[in-house]
């Protein structure tokens, strides 16, 4: 059996190494659609004193940070002696952890306002590029963000996984053709799903593109968002929705006696119109059912009554089949998995600081970063790695090992011998030279 080698002599003294040499393609990716003067110019950035750093450079601190999966805001000195990405940024000297949180606790609403603007504005320009022209999707949900001190508004409310917990209830939207997200509002935990929920959604259908007519937006929520005030809105607009529907006693009677299709092996749906109690008028409901001996153990149902058990129940005012309804329905779970994907994979969940403001500008900071790596995907990686998420990025080419050196006045970063994606990261950095600035 071979041996491996004994003994190890350690020496400090080379400069120029970094474990995240692949993300400098996408700080090449940001530089090429000129992210750091758009920040400079039209971001209104809180007052503050630090005469080395820029807030932008702050801001893309933060922003670098999330992207390369640094976790939270203390774990970012691990970058204090990387020997790429503080010159990357143009730093001789990388910010503290108390200068990237102090940074966060100076924004106030009217800071928090300019940043969603400007992110509004990138959200215009990568519609452009996406080609998202002519018809969207709007996916709503909120999600429990569990805190485990004393921060600003939060409170104790729904909360499955840690019950009496004050967390915050933050609604977030994004367009589920393409994956953009819409806007995020930081809320206490105590808020019902459906509490400033209207002029959210106002605010988000009025992100999207002009060309887009309000007869080809679809909204699809869940059961927080049925609501009559949202309801009445979406029909007297023009714009088409399913929404999952509360099942109150009078609704339960109008599902069991309703009258089913087969549309599936084991699924069963029905069509029916029914009033809500206060409402003005009927609306399109659907219902989905299966036979009791066809179901399992770990599959979500709502309720059961004699020889079937009921699953979903939607209110709609598409014209659609009830069952192609309720497949576009289901495709809501992409909301989700981008949910999971914000807390787990961009650390939505590692709230940073007790300020209610400091936290909703590093959930806005959270969304940039999501919006650009997905940009970074639909607009610099080849069709067959489009579908590659944050993991795959970080796991596949930003964390890369390499060492920065100099030679004959040129940059050389001199990467692994062996590196099974070398092709496509040669194609990935011609592809984003040939980009153009979008602001």
């Amino acid at each position: 059996m071979p041996k491996g080698p004994r003994k190890f002599i350690f020496s400090f003294t080379k400069s120029g190494l970094t474990r995240y040499a692949g993300l400098m393609l996408f700080h090449q990716f940001c530089k090429s659609i000129g992210l750091r003067n758009y920040l400079q110019m039209y971001v209104r950035w809180p007052d503050y004193h630090y005469r080395n750093f820029h807030p932008a450079d702050i801001f893309l601190t933060h922003l670098f940070s999330i992207v390369a999966g640094i976790g939270r805001v203390e774990n970012t000195q691990s970058l204090y002696h990387n020997g790429l990405i503080p010159p990357l940024l143009g730093f001789t000297d990388f910010p503290h952890r108390d200068t990237l949180r102090e940074f966060l606790r100076r924004y106030d609403a009217t800071h928090l306002k300019s940043l969603q603007s400007a992110h509004d504005t990138l959200r215009s320009k990568l519609f452009h590029h996406l080609h998202l022209g002519y018809t969207a999707i709007v996916d709503t949900d909120t999600t429990p963000l569990t805190v485990f001190g004393r921060q600003q508004e939060a409170a104790a409310g729904y909360n499955p996984k840690y019950h009496g917990k004050h967390s915050y209830s933050p609604i977030i939207a994004s367009e589920g053709t393409m994956g953009l997200s819409l806007g995020i509002i930081l809320r206490p935990g105590n808020f019902h799903s459906s509490a400033g929920a209207l002029d959210f959604l106002k605010q988000v259908l009025h992100k999207l593109p002009s060309s887009i007519a309000a007869t080809r937006i679809r909204l699809r929520l869940d059961g927080g968002f049925y609501d009559k005030d949202i309801i009445h809105f979406l029909d007297e607009e023009g714009y088409g929705y399913v929404i999952a529907a509360k099942r109150t006693r009078p609704l339960r009677k109008q599902i069991v006696t309703a009258r089913y299709h087969r549309f599936a092996p084991g699924w069963e749906v029905a069509s029916f119109s029914y009033t809500p109690f206060h409402w003005d008028q009927s609306h399109r409901f659907i219902a989905i059912r299966r036979p009791v001996e066809a179901e399992s153990e770990t599959q979500q149902k709502l309720f059961t009554f004699k020889r079937y058990t009921y699953h979903n129940t939607l209110v709609t005012n598409l014209t659609l089949t009830p069952e192609a309804i309720y497949r576009s329905y289901r495709k809501r779970a992409l909301q989700e998995l981008l949910i999971r994907e914000l807390k787990d994979s961009y650390y939505m969940s590692k709230i940073p600081s007790r300020m209610f403001y400091a936290n909703a500008a590093y959930m806005e900071i959270i969304l940039w970063a999501y919006d650009l790596v997905l940009a970074f995907q639909y607009l610099c990686l080849p069709p067959q790695h489009q579908h590659w998420n944050i993991h795959t990025l970080r796991r596949e080419l930003w964390w890369l090992p390499a060492e920065w050196v100099k030679r004959d006045n040129r940059n050389m970063l001199l990467l692994p011998e062996k590196y099974h994606y070398e092709k496509l990261f040669t194609k990935i950095q011609k592809t984003i030279s040939k980009l153009k600035p979008i602001f």
